[in-house]
C-alpha cells in the first residue's frame, strides 16, 4: 500500500509540477465528465444500453429510462456511472433490490419485495440511491386527475413499448415471429410480380386480357396496402418518432412505395407527369426492407457505417489507379489496338482488370501494354487488401459483440 500511495503521489506532484497548478487537474476531470456526457446525449433517444449492477447486466433502451426523468437511471446523472472499458454503465449495489427497480422502468408500477426477501431498510436506501424515493413522493402526492393521467400515459406508454417489442424484435412472441414471415412473404410476393409483369408474353397479355393486368394490379396494391400499414403503425409504436424518420430503413420502405402513390395520383396517360414513372425503379428497394428481417444483414449495415472512411481510402486508391493505369494502358495501345479509341475505354479496362473480373472484351496487344496489365492485376490485389482488412476486421468485432441472433 505504501509503494502505490507513493507513487500516485509522485504522479500527482509531476502533474502539478507540469501544468503549474491543480486547477489543470480539474479541467482534465471536467473533460473525462464532458466526454461521457457526450456519449449519452449524443446517441439515440432509443439506444440500447446496458445496466451492470454488480455482475447482473439490463439490457435497455434509453427511452425507457427517460421516461422519469428525475431518476438516477433517466436523468444526466447517468454517465458519470459509465465503463468505457466494459461499454456499460456499472453501479455496485444491491442486486436484488435492482429487479424491482428495474420493473419499475417497464411497467411504471413499484412492486415492494417481501421483508423476508430484502429488507425495508435497505430497498429505501436503493430507492433514494436511484432517486425513485422522490419520484414515488411526487405520484403519491398528485392530485387524483393529475395521477389519474399519469396512469392513463404509463399505459399508453406501455402499449407503445409492447408493440415497437412486437414490430422490432420478432423473437418477442409467436405473433411476432409470425407478423414477420408475413412481411418477408409480402416481399417476395412483390418482387415476383415486378418481375413478372416484366416477361414475355405477359405485357401483351395484360394489354389483350384485363384479367391478367387486372390480377397484377390487385397483387400491387395489397401488398403496397400492406407495406403503407406496417410503416404507420411502426412510426406509431417507436419509442422516438424524430428518430424514425431519421432512420435509413424508414426511407428505405417510403420509398419502396412511393411509385405506387405518385402513378396513383399522377396516371401514365398524363403526359404532363409522364417522367414521373423513373420512380418505378424504385420498387427495387422493397428487397431491402429484408434487411430489417435479419441481424446479420443489420451487422452488414452496421459495419459498412463503422467502416465509412476505409471505403472512402478504398474508393479513393481505386480511383487513382483507374486513371493512372488508364492514361498509361491508352499511351500504348492508342495506334495498335482498335477496341481502346480513347481512355475512356482504357479506363473500362482498368475497372475489368482492378476489380479481378476481368471479361475479356477489351485486352492489350502490345508488350509496354501486358506488361503494364500484369503489373495492374498485382497492385490490384494489394490495394483491395489493404482496407478490407480493416473492414473484416471491424466485422469480426461487431459479429462477436452480437449477444442475440
Amino acid at each position: 500500500m505504501g509503494e502505490v500511495d507513493m507513487a500516485s503521489t509522485c504522479e500527482y506532484i509531476q502533474v502539478k509540477s507540469h501544468n503549474g497548478s491543480v486547477d489543470n487537474l480539474e479541467a482534465v476531470n471536467q473533460q473525462q465528465q464532458l466526454e461521457q456526457q457526450l456519449f449519452v446525449q449524443a446517441e439515440y433517444v432509443d439506444r440500447r444500453v446496458t445496466v451492470n449492477v454488480s455482475g447482473d447486466k439490463y439490457q435497455v433502451n434509453l427511452s425507457t429510462l427517460r421516461q422519469f426523468p428525475s431518476t438516477l437511471l433517466g436523468g444526466p446523472g447517468l454517465e458519470e456511472y459509465y465503463d468505457p472499458n466494459e461499454d456499460d454503465f456499472f453501479f455496485d449495489r444491491n442486486r436484488d433490490a435492482f429487479v424491482h427497480i428495474f420493473d419499475f422502468y417497464r411497467t411504471g408500477r413499484l412492486y415492494v419485495p417481501k421483508v423476508d426477501d430484502i429488507p425495508g431498510e435497505l430497498f429505501q436506501d436503493e430507492l433514494e440511491f436511484f432517486g425513485l424515493a422522490s419520484t414515488m413522493e411526487e405520484i403519491n402526492a398528485a392530485p387524483e386527475e393529475e395521477a389519474t393521467r399519469q396512469i392513463h400515459a404509463s399505459f399508453l406508454r406501455r402499449v407503445q413499448a409492447l408493440l415497437w417489442e412486437f414490430f422490432d424484435n420478432p423473437q418477442s412472441s409467436l405473433a411476432a415471429q409470425a407478423w414477420a414471415w408475413m412481411d418477408i412473404g409480402f416481399i417476395f410476393i412483390s418482387v415476383a410480380s415486378m418481375f413478372v409483369e416484366t416477361t414475355p408474353p405477359i405485357p401483351i397479355l395484360s394489354e389483350t386480357d384485363p384479367r391478367v393486368g387486372d390480377t397484377l394490379k390487385y397483387c400491387e396494391t395489397i401488398t403496397v396496402l400492406y407495406f403503407t400499414v406496417d410503416l404507420i403503425l411502426r412510426g406509431l409504436a417507436c419509442p422516438s418518432f424524430p428518430d424514425y424518420i431519421k432512420s435509413p430503413l424508414t426511407w428505405v420502405d417510403t420509398f419502396a412505395v412511393s411509385p405506387f402513390y405518385v402513378e396513383l395520383f399522377f396516371p401514365d396517360n398524363s403526359d404532363q407527369f409522364a417522367g414521373l414513372r423513373v420512380l418505378r425503379v424504385a420498387r427495387v428497394m422493397r428487397v431491402l426492407k429484408l434487411i430489417r428481417r435479419s441481424k446479420k444483414l443489420m451487422t452488414i449495415a452496421t459495419v459498412m457505417k463503422n467502416c465509412v472512411s476505409e471505403l472512402f481510402l478504398l474508393i479513393v486508391i481505386w480511383t487513382m489507379g483507374v486513371i493512372v493505369f488508364a492514361m498509361l494502358m491508352y499511351t500504348f495501345e492508342e495506334n495498335t489496338n482498335s477496341k481502346i479509341e480513347s481512355v475512356f475505354d482504357a479506363m473500362w479496362w482498368a475497372v475489368v482488370t482492378m476489380s479481378t473480373v476481368g471479361y475479356g472484351d477489351i485486352t492489350p496487344l502490345t508488350v509496354m501494354g501486358k506488361l503494364i496489365g500484369t503489373v495492374v492485376v498485382f497492385l490490384s490485389m494489394v490495394f483491395l487488401a489493404l482496407p478490407l482488412t480493416i473492414i473484416v476486421s471491424t466485422f469480426s468485432k461487431v459479429y462477436g459483440n452480437r449477444s442475440v441472433w
